[in-house]
């Protein structure tokens, strides 16, 4: 089985569209922060392994120039609700994500450190497992335009359309790349699945 899978495609309603048209436009006027790849994370975690990353980052040639750009303020609830029934998942929380042009997500591994930071923190008494109930879902907001990928270990994936949402295995190292003309938008769940 293909480690970064396209598993269904989710119907997105027009005020969906409408907000992304609108947070293209300016997306810090709707909260949005920009995310270095060298540091300066979004929400603070404490992980030695997001702590390594950057470092490497750092070794190979990221700079504070390279960014992406997060909203962690449930600006698509709509969204978030629909992968909640459809995937039975608990315990979420979710991010919209800009790629923009001639920017990328570097090669990584989940570390679920948000997760687990607050997971611990407020439902303490919860027991999961990382690798067998926590889920992760990538839909697409914008259809996909030249020179934009995805990908997960050896699978690299494009021609997508707005609601495609894909998986990719636990610890699996992936990457979005944008070196079209137009940015990359997609909306990311994480949560629980423990049924």
């Amino acid at each position: 089985m293909s480690s970064l899978r396209r598993i269904s495609n989710i119907q997105l309603k027009n005020e969906t569209f409408n907000v992304v048209d609108k947070i293209l436009e300016n997306p810090y006027e709707f909260g949005a922060s920009k995310r270095i790849h060298i540091g300066d994370t979004a929400v603070a975690v404490e992980s030695e392994k997001i702590n390594e990353r950057t470092k490497k980052m750092r070794e190979v040639g990221y700079s504070s120039a390279d960014y992406f750009i997060e909203f962690n303020n449930n600006m698509l609830s709509n969204v978030q609700k629909d992968l909640e029934n459809k995937y039975d998942l608990s315990y979420t929380h979710s991010c919209v994500i800009i790629i923009p042009p001639g920017q990328c997500m570097p090669t990584h591994s989940d570390t679920y450190s948000y997760l687990v930071k607050y997971m611990k923190r407020d439902f303490g008494d919860v027991s999961y497992d990382l690798k067998q109930d926590v889920r992760r879902y990538l839909v697409f907001l914008k259809d996909w335009q030249s020179g934009q990928s995805i990908g997960a270990e050896d699978n690299v994936k494009c021609s997508w359309n707005s609601g495609d949402v894909y998986e990719w295995d636990y610890k699996s190292l992936h990457w979005c790349s944008n070196s079209g003309l137009s940015p990359i938008v997609f909306f990311e769940i994480t949560g629980l699945n423990l049924n």
